[in-house]
């Protein structure tokens, strides 16, 4: 089981399923899947976080302590002067949300929503 997200990473997740993009050209996400995903937000936990030093990405466990890898995926993007800001969707689940710096130095949080952009 994971523990409760921060109002950091809650507020970030809320960005990220109302206004973020598909990555890659991807199809539109419809209404009716983000307001889904954004159902699940209070039942969401973080899981484990990424090893790698450099960011604060986390997996996300719903409220059966599953994480989900794997399956039908969609990729939302935003964001960050110094980072690039990932949602991925699994199999309809939130799955990992993903803060990827953009030069070498670490960044060891979540930015401010008022921070990224589309």
């Amino acid at each position: 089981m994971g523990r409760p997200l921060t109002e950091r990473e809650r507020d970030v997740l809320a960005f990220m399923i109302d206004t973020a993009l598909p990555s890659g050209g991807d199809r539109p996400v419809p209404a009716a899947a983000r307001a889904r995903w954004r159902q699940s937000i209070p039942t969401t936990t973080a899981g484990r976080r990424c090893e790698c030093g450099a960011c604060p990405s986390i997996d996300l466990v719903d409220e059966r302590a599953r994480t989900s890898k794997g399956g039908r995926s969609v990729v939302l993007r935003a964001d960050h002067p110094k980072a690039s800001l990932l949602l991925f969707i699994d199999d309809d689940r939130l799955s990992y949300l993903e803060l990827a710096p953009h030069g070498d130095e670490a960044i060891d949080h979540f930015p401010p929503v008022v921070e990224l952009s589309i």
